[in-house]
């Protein structure tokens, strides 16, 4: 792993005294989830668990919190108040409550509300356009409308696993030849 810069330790430092907040406040022994920085796109962070199946039952592993690294820098502050704790707050109760919870629901906003002194947010206001790639434009049977398209929408209709329909007037949406 690369050396972390200034504002990547800052975040970093920022989960693990929300977790230690999450471990007073419960009494617990909560684990700090590994941390990296390469999400891309819109998200700002995003929780993640894996598990491992072994004889047929799924066993929790690891928790690991993924940080857009174009959008922290953009929003240092907001990424050591807001998001830090958002994704923590995510780990926490899933630590807590298992998976069965809803990711959002009552548990995770008395995490963020009494535990982390923050007011619940399920959305980011960041600027996205340097983070989020270019959409895919397709085209419709409207005049002069286009439809643009995410790459993994856009890589669905490339391999036929889908095929997406204007809202409008109803037809396939489509991509012109270059």
């Amino acid at each position: 792993m690369d050396a972390l810069t200034d504002l990547q330790y800052k975040v970093v430092e920022a989960v693990k005294i929300n977790i230690q907040a999450a471990n007073d406040y419960f009494n617990e022994s909560l684990a700090v989830p590994d941390i990296r920085f390469d999400l891309r796109g819109k998200s700002a962070g995003q929780a993640r668990f894996e598990y491992l199946r072994a004889y047929g039952i799924a066993k929790k592993t690891n928790a690991i919190i993924r940080f857009n690294r174009v959008l922290m820098e953009e929003n240092p502050e907001a990424f050591i108040g807001e998001v830090a704790p958002h994704e923590t707050a995510h780990v926490i109760a899933h630590q807590l409550y298992g998976r069965s919870i809803k990711p959002h629901g009552q548990e995770w906003q008395m995490i963020m509300r009494s535990v982390l002194k923050q007011e619940p947010s399920v959305t980011h206001r960041f600027d996205i356009s340097r983070s989020s790639p270019k959409p895919h434009i397709y085209s419709c049977g409207c005049q002069g409308v286009t439809h643009p398209l995410s790459a993994i929408r856009h890589n669905r209709v490339r391999r036929k696993q889908s095929s997406y329909l204007c809202r409008k007037c109803n037809s396939a949406l489509y991509q012109k030849k270059q």
